[in-house]
């Protein structure tokens, strides 16, 4: 059996405006709240100021990045912000994941977890 991390997860429902660049509004409304798993790992890092947003070796543009694992009743959406510790992620390639043993007992929810700060999330 595997073992994962419990963290304290709550869900955020993707708003339904945009700003006047016709970016997504930051997430206000909680949807759900419970334990979930956040299992983080690197992500993207670019030292270069022209494309990457860098500022050279000792600060880069890093993007965090993780998986993201819920039960089933919180039931997760695209564009959907999850905040694990203090720190927002969007979600996205949220799939369910169904026990192979039939019972149910391992059904869960997965979703690639972006750390949203880079796009002005809190």
């Amino acid at each position: 059996m595997l073992m994962l991390g419990a963290d304290p997860v709550a869900l955020y429902s993707p708003p339904a405006g945009s700003d006047t660049h016709g970016w997504a509004l930051d997430p206000t409304a909680q949807v759900w709240a419970g334990t979930g798993s956040l299992q983080r790992q690197p992500g993207r890092s670019d030292l270069l100021m022209a494309g990457g947003g860098g500022f050279g070796p000792f600060a880069p543009n890093a993007q965090p990045i993780g998986v993201l694992y819920l039960p089933p009743e919180a039931a997760p959406a695209e564009g959907m912000v999850a905040e694990v510790d203090g720190e927002r992620y969007a979600l996205s390639q949220v799939r369910p994941v169904r026990d192979p043993t039939g019972t149910g007992a391992l059904d869960c929810w997965v979703a690639v977890a972006q750390d949203s700060s880079v796009y002005g999330g809190a």
